[in-house]
């Protein structure tokens, strides 16, 4: 009577290895389409893409400099250096330099040196001339220094015109206020132009004038 019995379990055993076959073929089947799959960029594809980098800001046309600087020599001979913190040349028409914080200084026959500072400026690389504007310092030494709005020089010739109004002071006691100055002759001929008006201290026995 045990026959029967034996029978059933090894039917059963046979059963349930071939439920664990079949689930091991169909595992291993489907481990070999993950791989194709994998190998075939599937599932790259369906991966979100990163976005990608926003490309730099760039100016077209346009040449920047940090540290520009421009060096030559006048029609005296002498030496003259104009330097600026950062320079950029003009899209249309490239013989003009836009110039931050310029700073110019000009070596006189004489002796000395004028030097000349801004906020900004454009130097012409053809015509030589120089325009400067926003808190334009002129000075010589100790000896002479004016402020002004905005200022035109000639390099080659160290010629100054400004028709802004310009506040000069002259050694320890002298001031000059007017609407412009002119400046010549190698720094030694100073012209105030419109509405001048200067004060020297006491010891200079001079008072206050007006042209």
């Amino acid at each position: 009577m045990s026959l029967p019995t034996d029978h059933a379990g090894r039917a059963l055993r046979t059963a349930s290895l071939a439920r664990f076959f079949s689930w091991l073929a169909a595992a291993i089947g489907i481990g070999f389409v993950v791989l194709f799959l994998a190998q075939a960029g599937l599932f790259r594809a369906l991966m979100p893409k990163q976005e990608a980098a926003p490309a730099p800001v760039v100016e077209p046309d346009r040449i920047t400099a940090d540290s520009s600087t421009v060096t030559g020599i006048d029609d005296e001979r002498q030496p003259y250096e104009v330097k600026a913190k950062r320079g950029w040349q003009d899209e249309k028409m490239p013989n003009l330099v836009f110039l931050e914080a310029p700073q110019g200084k000009f070596q006189r026959a004489s002796g000395g040196a004028l030097t000349i500072s801004a906020a900004a400026g454009k130097y012409d690389t053809e015509n030589k001339t120089l325009k400067l504007k926003n808190n334009v310092v002129l000075a010589q030494g100790s000896r002479f220094a004016a402020r002004m709005d905005e200022a035109q020089i000639t390099v080659r010739e160290k010629k100054l015109l400004s028709n802004s109004k310009v506040r000069a002071t002259f050694g320890p006691g002298g001031t000059v206020e007017a609407n412009g100055i002119q400046i010549s002759d190698d720094g030694a001929r100073i012209l105030f132009l419109n509405g001048v008006r200067a004060r020297f201290d006491a010891t200079s026995g001079k008072g206050d004038t007006v042209q």
